[in-house]
């Protein structure tokens, strides 16, 4: 077969037909890696620059193409207090004190979300944003074609934020003391998201939406299989079909032991699922037997393999995951994101056994 273009390779396996090999998608934030790929250092100020020619290097499909932030303390739009480290923040002071000024924020978020529209001029700015970054990408393309990386899209259902912003004693106080106002700060999110995907979706620019909420842990879920299903499947399935009514795919991503929950997840129209946490259970070779028309994403393990483990073992395991695969519908990568701990050989070993396959 001819070589394929990036776009090609991915949508080309998005349908289960043949590829001149295994696309590689993963996230880069990775100093070292970044740095070997890119042949220079990375600093803030040439964060997006450098990353973006690593990923163009190496990378079929990719999302997060944002390089290192300044270390920093911030509030943001609803209040809180948040860390940023150059890969990570967090949450270091939130703007309650106990249950009434917490039930107060919610509903003033509610209102937020309600607020929220997206125009033409939006969709604009959000596609020159994608552009660019895939000019980036385009101008280290190793074949010389100037080929672009793939960008997956982000879109959230909507969970994910509450129980990060809220922290889960508060959320959990809420979902079992006042589920309805829960039940409306969910909608809320959703049904913007939804105004946002009306405005952003254009195949052509976004062919592919990573669809997401984390809803497990490595050994259950985070919250039970009968609350998911009432409260949050009918959501994800809202968000899937608003992509896919406008001629994008959906892959849909959660960290965790998702076993509970996949053949729910199947049932609401998922394309594939991202990113397959080795150390939950949710394995290349386990998820394909199972379910052998869904395009899975990842399956390296980053939390032992890639960080611990010796270049040979990291080309035995991605040998294993494409054997599984018979080489379609499957996107190699690491199981979560190729974060600062990973070994450099290691990460080059995976990226080779990838491209070494036909």
């Amino acid at each position: 077969m001819k070589q394929l273009t990036k776009r090609e390779r991915v949508m080309r396996t998005m349908r289960f037909q043949d590829t001149d090999r295994v696309p590689v998608y993963d996230i880069l934030q990775n100093n070292a890696v970044i740095e070997y790929y890119a042949g220079q250092p990375l600093t803030v100020e040439k964060g997006d620059l450098v990353k973006g020619r690593a990923i163009g290097r190496v990378l079929d499909m990719t999302r997060m193409p944002e390089g290192p932030q300044q270390s920093r303390t911030e509030r943001d739009e609803n209040d809180l207090l948040i860390q940023y480290e150059p890969w990570t923040s967090w949450i270091i002071e939130r703007p309650f004190r106990d249950w009434p000024e917490f039930i107060e924020w919610v509903k003033r978020d509610i209102q937020r979300n309600h607020q929220l529209s997206y125009d033409r001029a939006f969709a604009v700015r959000f596609h020159r944003r994608i552009r660019d970054y895939q000019e980036i990408f385009a101008q280290a393309d190793p074949t010389g074609r100037h080929d672009p990386t793939v960008m997956i899209v982000e879109s959230g259902v909507g969970l994910t934020e509450p129980y990060w912003m809220a922290g889960f004693e508060y959320f959990s106080y809420l979902l079992a003391d006042a589920p309805d106002l829960l039940d409306e700060w969910l909608e809320s999110r959703n049904q913007a998201e939804l105004r946002r995907v009306v405005a952003i979706a254009d195949p052509d620019v976004i062919p592919l939406a990573l669809t997401y909420d984390d809803i497990a842990y490595k050994t259950a879920l985070l919250f039970s299989p009968t609350w998911l299903r009432r409260f949050w499947l009918p959501r994800l399935k809202r968000l899937i079909e608003a992509w896919h009514l406008r001629d994008t795919l959906c892959i849909y991503h959660s960290d965790g032991n998702l076993w509970q929950i996949t053949d729910d997840l199947v049932g609401a129209g998922i394309d594939g699922l991202n990113p397959l946490e080795v150390m939950a259970g949710m394995t290349v070779e386990a998820v394909r037997a199972r379910y052998p028309h869904l395009v899975l994403t990842g399956g390296i393990d980053v939390s032992d393999l890639l960080v611990y483990g010796t270049p040979d073992d990291v080309r035995a395991a991605c040998r294993a995951a494409i054997a599984a695969t018979g080489g379609r519908g499957y996107f190699i990568g690491s199981s979560t994101e190729l974060h600062w701990d990973v070994n450099l050989e290691n990460a080059i070993a995976m990226f080779e056994t990838a491209w070494q396959t036909n």
